[in-house]
């Protein structure tokens, strides 16, 4: 495609995904690769590279349209982008954020920037508990509405990754208020978790084939009760793993798959959740089995294996850890 045809394309796309294609074609024309990618809100941040120039272009979208913004150090790459995207030159003292600040935003939530209908209502999954050595798997799922959505925003609902465990807790209780009747949280505690990963594993499946299940278990229930045209869940893997668990109900949903879906408020609440649910599962083991189980997959992770083993028996860590880990090797 010749260039002009290409900035045809690109001033007039009318999809993000469209706007993103021009951009590339546009580039690929220029040999100028991508060396990486990835999402930022309400866009796309490509690195760029030349020689041994590397600068960081970043593609927004929003109620006015798209822009593209270029950061990085002057050079011959960034100038040569300039003149492809036909951009007057970025002065040096312009960061990278103040950039971001002006460019266009969108009222909609993240995920739903270029879709209509879902303003009457949505459900967002989340889950804890997949990288940690002990304690369950959790998946939650919230369903929100106009009204939820700003109760939500007014407490100040997050990622769970941005809160402390104290802070987890006390938002998990005021979600389980806001939300009430409007959500399900899943609890595989290890004994279930690991004999559900051995039945998948023979039939040749792995643990994202489990979290696919898991999802999509959540979000029929919660439909069950809050029926709703649209759900959102963090990509993990292939989306097929979900889209194909669900059921009639789930499958009459408009799905969205998208990394770092917990920038959308149902899905953070639901991060919450499960994070608050993992939290009590693992303190529930650590009071039964008389032994402080760790978080995560870290070095003090063998130190509670041990201590377990000694007062339990290996037989029992199928009762508090999933098992598959590589830390239970030459144990089990």
């Amino acid at each position: 495609m010749e260039r002009t045809e290409t900035m045809n394309a690109l001033n007039g796309a009318k999809t993000f995904e469209a706007y993103v294609a021009a951009v590339r074609a546009l580039l690929a024309g220029a040999n100028i690769g991508v060396s990486g990618e990835k999402p930022v809100p309400y866009g796309l941040r490509l690195d760029l590279r030349q020689a041994d120039e590397t600068v960081p272009l970043t593609l927004y979208y929003g109620k006015k349209g798209f822009s593209l913004v270029l950061a990085g150090k002057a050079g011959a790459l960034k100038a040569k982008l300039e003149a492809l995207f036909e951009l007057a030159p970025t002065p040096a003292s312009i960061s990278e954020a103040a950039l971001f600040d002006a460019a266009p935003k969108s009222n909609k939530p993240y995920g739903f920037e270029a879709l209509e209908g879902f303003e009457s209502g949505w459900i967002g999954t989340d889950e804890s508990g997949k990288g940690d050595v002990f304690g369950p798997l959790v998946v939650a799922a919230v369903a929100v509405n106009p009204a939820i959505v700003s109760e939500l925003e007014r407490i100040g609902v997050k990622d769970c990754k941005q809160l402390s465990d104290k802070k987890v807790s006390e938002f998990a209780a005021k979600i389980r208020q806001i939300c009430q009747g409007r959500y399900q949280e899943l609890v595989l505690m290890p004994s279930r978790y690991n004999s559900l990963y051995a039945t998948l594993k023979q039939e040749g499946k792995n643990l994202n084939h489990l979290m696919g299940w898991a999802h999509a278990r959540v979000i029929e229930d919660t439909l069950a009760i809050a029926p709703c045209n649209f759900a959102i869940a963090d990509k993990f893997a292939d989306v097929r793993l979900i889209e194909n668990r669900l059921m009639a109900r789930g499958r009459a949903v408009k799905l969205i798959q998208k990394t770092q879906a917990e920038q959308n408020i149902a899905v953070a609440a639901a991060s919450v959740l499960a994070r608050d649910s993992f939290l009590k599962g693992l303190t529930g083991l650590s009071q039964k089995f008389g032994v402080d189980f760790p978080k995560g997959a870290g070095a003090q992770v063998s130190t509670a294996i041990r201590q377990f083993v000694a007062q339990h028996g290996k037989q029992s860590l199928p009762e508090v850890g999933k098992v598959h880990f590589r830390t239970f090797e030459g144990v089990l």
